[in-house]
């Protein structure tokens, strides 16, 4: 190939690499998404779990308003040494039978408070369902995401492709150096760690995925929308309203008022005394038969009964400040999250209108002087390389953003990332930090580019 055809090719090469990621951004929900979290509803063993305990839970309150079971006996009274029933009108044989009465409101008390407690276990499913689901979108943008890098990585490694073999045949015709040559193939190496780093992640995020939808690890996802951010149109007031609705940790700790006040009142009942009846029928033998009725009363320990108030007492104050405390967290959790929302909308929107569409710019000028013969191909490798970067804080700018907002659908009182985590892996390194950090953590994005070779 003629130096002035390489020059040709490096400069669409560039063009390509540098074209911007927000190019074709559908709108509307992610048919893909709402699949897997369908079928993550219907089949993850941990939610399956929680709703077989709230069956569980909700056979409590017949047991704890049941009266007490009944006792049944048999005794025989001997009069003298020998056994002589029939004979002696002090021997008898006889069956009795008794119950025990908890005094009246104990019952029922007793039964409103397990009825409590097994609506609670129904605030677990609903905690572990959003939280399956806020699961289930971390995981796949964590996986469009890290598609999307390795594409782009792809993408870049071409270009140095191209910039390697230009430098070749300028350094073959002895107007161009070595160095510039070794350094175009230390560019492209170093891509390709990068885009073994975003391949790995992206197999680990399949195999999230497909964990919380309980089915083999390998089985495949496809993704093929771009990257989008989604803007929230509501008010600060209607988002933090939605999320105290949503919460089920705050409608627990308000339903806990309630049990804890039934629970106050029971002990209070402990104060007073349960009954026992009996009743027996004798058999004497020859002699006419006996019968028998008896009466009991089981005086309460005022000592016990006391420290059952003192502990209910101490229990409903709990409960009252754990709203409290529920509610101050859920809300800071929101406001932090806004901010950080906004945050990154601000930044995305300086990537899309200026740093993106400006990076293009300075490339193809860049480039335009190497193919004239002017300029270096420093210049060239500088630019690509700012593009390279700019374009993978913006997709992690959206990752970022779509993560928050699924956490913010979830209810989550856990606060969000830092702000000055929005562009995590830094301009020291090409390879820096994965995904959204962490791959426990979950990575956002909503849609992708093509997925890299390998990844499913």
């Amino acid at each position: 190939m003629s130096y002035r055809g390489l020059v040709i090719g490096l400069a669409a090469a560039v063009l390509a690499a540098s074209a911007p990621a927000y190019a074709e951004a559908p709108t509307g929900p992610d048919a893909v998404l709402q699949r897997l979290v369908d079928e993550a509803l219907a089949r993850n063993p941990r939610l399956v779990a929680a709703q077989q305990l709230e069956r569980a839970a909700a056979s409590r309150p017949v047991q704890a308003g049941s009266r007490p079971g009944p006792t049944v006996g048999v005794f025989y009274q001997n009069d003298g040494v020998a056994p002589s029933l029939g004979r002696e009108q002090m021997t008898m044989l006889g069956v009795s039978a008794g119950q025990e009465i908890p005094y009246p409101g104990k019952r029922g008390l007793r039964r409103q408070v397990a009825q409590a407690e097994g609506e609670l276990a129904a605030f677990d499913v609903q905690r572990v369902r959003l939280s399956l689901v806020a699961s289930v979108k971390r995981a796949y943008y964590g996986l469009v995401l890290a598609r999307g890098l390795a594409a782009l990585a792809l993408e870049h490694r071409k270009l140095w492709d191209e910039v390697r073999e230009t430098a070749r045949v300028r350094y073959a015709s002895a107007v161009g150096s070595q160095q510039d040559m070794l350094r175009a193939q230390v560019e492209g190496t170093r891509l390709d760690a990068v885009h073994a780093q975003h391949h790995g992640e992206a197999r680990a995020r399949l195999a999230e995925i497909n964990a919380l939808l309980n089915r083999p690890p390998d089985t495949p996802v496809e993704t093929a929308a771009v990257l989008t951010l989604a803007a929230d149109s509501r008010s600060p007031e209607a988002i933090v309203t939605a999320a105290e609705a949503a919460s089920p940790e705050l409608k627990a700790a308000e339903l806990a008022i309630a049990r804890d006040q039934r629970a106050l009142d029971l002990a209070q009942l402990e104060f007073k005394p349960d009954f026992n009846v009996e009743g027996a029928a004798i058999d004497r033998g020859g002699l006419p038969p006996m019968w028998q009725v008896s009466a009991k009363v089981m005086l309460p320990s005022r000592a016990r009964a006391r420290g059952a108030v003192a502990e209910a007492q101490a229990r409903l104050a709990a409960s009252n400040a754990r709203v409290e405390d529920v509610r101050l967290r859920l809300r800071s959790a929101v406001e932090q999250r806004r901010a950080l929302l906004d945050a990154a909308a601000a930044i995305e929107s300086t990537y899309r209108e200026g740093l993106l569409p400006q990076g293009e710019v300075a490339v193809q000028s860049a480039t335009a002087t190497y193919a004239a013969g002017q300029g270096s191909q420093i210049a060239v490798l500088e630019a690509a390389a700012a593009v390279l970067e700019d374009r993978t804080d913006y997709l992690r700018i959206l990752a970022a953003h779509a993560t928050e907002m699924a956490r913010l659908e979830e209810a989550s009182l856990e606060p969000p990332m830092a702000i000055d985590s929005l562009l995590m892996h830094g301009r020291s390194s090409s390879l820096g930090a994965g995904p959204m950090g962490s791959p426990g953590e979950g990575s956002a994005s909503k849609t992708t580019a093509s997925s890299a070779p390998g990844t499913r």
